[in-house]
């Protein structure tokens, strides 16, 4: 973003610092023209547009990307139930075994 400086007070600066006059005025029209046009309420309005759709965009790929909360239900119940009958499994087995070599 730029900012306006007061050109005459700041050529004054520079030469009361030592500055050469003619070296003084191309030191302060090299920073006003690298300061740039400062951005409008429009400028900034179509920034603001561009970054929400942007953000919209992220997030409807990381919707797209990334499971939702029902699919992680989904995925903890799956889950639950291979344990529950894994460990079911495992116990009839050893029982099995026991009965077995008893």
């Amino acid at each position: 973003m730029s900012c306006a400086i007061d050109t005459a007070a700041a050529i004054a600066d520079l030469e009361s610092a030592g500055v050469e006059p003619s070296q003084a005025k191309a030191i302060v029209r090299a920073i006003n023209g690298a300061a740039g046009d400062p951005a409008s309420k429009a400028d900034l309005k179509e920034m603001r547009d561009e970054m929400d759709r942007k953000f919209a965009e992220l997030r409807d790929e990381m919707d797209r990307k990334f499971a939702t909360k029902a699919d992680l239900a989904i995925l903890k119940n799956q889950l639950t139930t291979r344990i529950v009958v894994s460990q079911i499994a495992t116990a009839t087995l050893l029982f099995m075994l026991l009965k077995f070599f008893a």
